[in-house]
């Protein structure tokens, strides 16, 4: 079983994309990108895996993303990752589901909740920790794990006020 993420590690700050997105409002910043988050507002996550094995991998899979001002570098180990980042994180949020994934497919899991922002100050650059696990039998299969550094600044609340109607009439 072999489950990883969508691009290679080594080329993530190269390419500037990555298998995970953060949503400030509805549009998706991709990983190597720093999406701004309004402190009035929350974080939501969307990360996307794919099977690279050559057999269909079916469970109950979860992500979980850690936020934190730093967070320690990868480990190249998926649960130690996981310890390691759920220790220095200030918050956290997961998605699940219950998957089947054939060879070559992917899918995307969002994050069930979301995480205030306005929990740090304005100005702020976080790091974020991504888990992927899957659970066959009762058993965590921690399958891979991605720090992303400077994914989110938290920045000042925007003021959004637009003309929503005109009337005209005769005087």
């Amino acid at each position: 079983m072999v489950v990883r993420s969508v691009v290679r590690r080594s080329r993530l700050k190269e390419l500037g994309v990555g298998g995970a997105t953060f949503r400030a409002t509805g549009a998706p910043v991709p990983v190597g990108a720093t999406v701004d988050i309004p402190s009035d507002k929350s974080i939501k996550a969307s990360v996307t895996f794919q099977n690279t094995g050559s057999g269909t991998v079916s469970g109950h899979f979860t992500v979980a993303v850690m936020y934190a001002d730093t967070l320690s570098d990868s480990s190249g180990n998926p649960e130690a990752d996981f310890q390691t980042w759920f220790g220095e994180c200030d918050d956290w949020h997961a998605g699940e589901s219950d998957l089947t994934l054939n060879p070559g497919a992917s899918t995307t899991l969002e994050t069930g909740t979301t995480v205030p922002a306005d929990q740090w100050t304005e100005g702020t650059t976080l790091d974020a920790g991504v888990v992927l696990v899957v659970t066959i039998g009762g058993t965590n299969y921690y399958l891979d794990s991605l720090k992303i550094d400077d994914a989110v600044k938290i920045i000042a609340p925007t003021m959004r006020v637009g003309i929503t109607g005109v009337t005209f009439s005769e005087a």
